[in-house]
């Protein structure tokens, strides 16, 4: 085996052992571009208020991002023990504790610190996206009883993965 295969090979375990991360980050890039141009169109609004404007931009990304993680991000070891509905409960009680700091840094970026609307947001995205990953990996994937039953699962997926 050349290093180019083995590079690829790599590569492949690496993609595949992170796969929802990686996918998490492509859709969590598309929902925080819908959160940033609905924040920016709603802020260019004169006589808005902020808090107004960065809620209605977290409510139609996070219905979008609530749709991608339930369509494409989380396929594997999906959680099957709770309906659609509870699952969307979970998804915004843990967004909402999101919004929280949310606000806060578009309001330190913006009030105090005068930093362009723009560059707060990103930045904002970035820190609140880092939280939102690991709340929204609690949603959809099935929880393991124990640390035992985890290292069960794998023995059983290597298994599995052995001719």
């Amino acid at each position: 085996m050349n290093n180019n295969s083995r590079r690829r090979e790599l590569g492949n375990r690496i993609f595949k052992r992170h796969r929802n991360l990686w996918v998490y980050m492509l859709f969590g890039f598309i929902a925080a571009l819908i959160n940033t141009v609905v924040f920016m169109i709603m802020h260019a609004v004169p006589h808005t208020v902020l808090v107004i404007d960065n809620t209605v931009a977290f409510i139609v990304s996070n219905l979008a991002s609530f749709w991608f993680n339930h369509k494409a991000v989380f396929v594997d070891n999906v959680d099957h023990e709770h309906k659609l509905w509870q699952k969307l409960l979970s998804f915004f009680t843990y967004r909402i504790l999101s919004l929280l700091p949310d606000t806060l840094l578009m309001w330190l970026g913006l009030s105090l610190l005068h930093w362009p609307a723009f560059w707060v947001k990103v930045i904002d995205q970035v820190l609140v996206g880092i939280f939102n990953y690991l709340t929204t990996k609690s949603v959809f994937q099935k929880k393991e009883k124990s640390t035992m039953a985890k290292l069960k699962q794998r023995v059983r997926e290597n298994k599995r993965k052995q001719p």
